[in-house]
């Protein structure tokens, strides 16, 4: 049995889909829902939390419910792409897709690396490493997180150890300072899912245990030493992750 909660819902939904509410526009107000639907304020609240709960809307302050672009942005985890006018890779990936994106620093820590960052990095349980986390920002909301470790002595003399963002991102950053040679470095990736975490969740808007889209990529230098672990978590309604170009293997 459809409730009127439901109704009100695929309609809305509907208006979203073709297009009477474009994306980065706000829904009416809920007093104008009310009058709209001739319904009471909890079966809206109910109905634009399924909307909410989709990823079709989200909330902004001051101005309401706000309607998501839902394309989604594919990001070639392979690529550095160079920064542009201004922008950081990620900045400048969005830009081409014409897309708004951030890059927010969070936190820059230190400290010993626990046994899978110690292995992924090939240090010693305990030895000091660099925590950069970062999230990923399309049209001002979250859709990705980043968590990227660096053993300390590597980058001690370098931004990537510093507390503030690094301008034209972290890779050109090692590349600059000749810990990197772009013409020798390799990187492997593993791409997965698994269900959000309540906090994950909270970050990226979506429902605890849907699933999330995770990546994990190893950056080696010319001598195969890794020089960076960065593991991601998206959205998957918002982020895919694609490969281009690579090289045919034989057996």
């Amino acid at each position: 049995m459809t409730t009127r909660r439901d109704e009100i819902a695929n309609h809305l939904r509907e208006l979203i889909t073709n297009g009477t509410y474009a994306p980065g526009d706000a829904l009416p107000s809920r007093t104008t829902l009310m009058t709209t639907y001739n319904t009471s304020t909890a079966t809206i609240s109910a109905a634009t939390k399924v909307l909410r709960d989709e990823g079709l809307v989200w909330r902004v302050a001051n101005r309401g419910l706000i309607v998501q672009d839902l394309r989604p942005l594919y990001i070639d985890l392979s690529t550095a792409t160079p920064p542009s006018g201004g922008r950081g890779p990620w900045e400048t990936a969005c830009h081409q897709a014409g897309r708004d994106g951030t890059m927010r620093l969070i936190s820059v820590e230190r400290g010993p690396a626990e046994l899978e960052i110690a292995r992924a990095l090939q240090l010693s349980v305990g030895a000091t490493v660099v925590r950069r986390d970062r999230h990923a920002l399309v049209d001002g909301q979250v859709v990705m997180l980043d968590s990227a470790y660096y053993p300390l002595a590597l980058v001690d003399d370098t931004p990537v150890a510093g507390s503030g963002k690094v301008d034209g991102g972290v890779l050109a950053a090692l590349i600059a300072a000749g810990v990197l040679n772009p013409a020798t470095a390799r990187v492997r990736e593993l791409v997965g899912a698994r269900a959000a975490t309540k906090d994950e969740a909270g970050v990226l808007r979506i429902r605890p245990g849907v699933f999330v889209l995770t990546a994990e990529r190893v950056t080696l230098d010319g001598e195969a030493q890794p020089v960076e672990l960065l593991r991601r978590t998206a959205n998957p309604r918002r982020i895919r992750f694609q490969t281009d170009d690579l090289r045919l293997k034989t057996l």
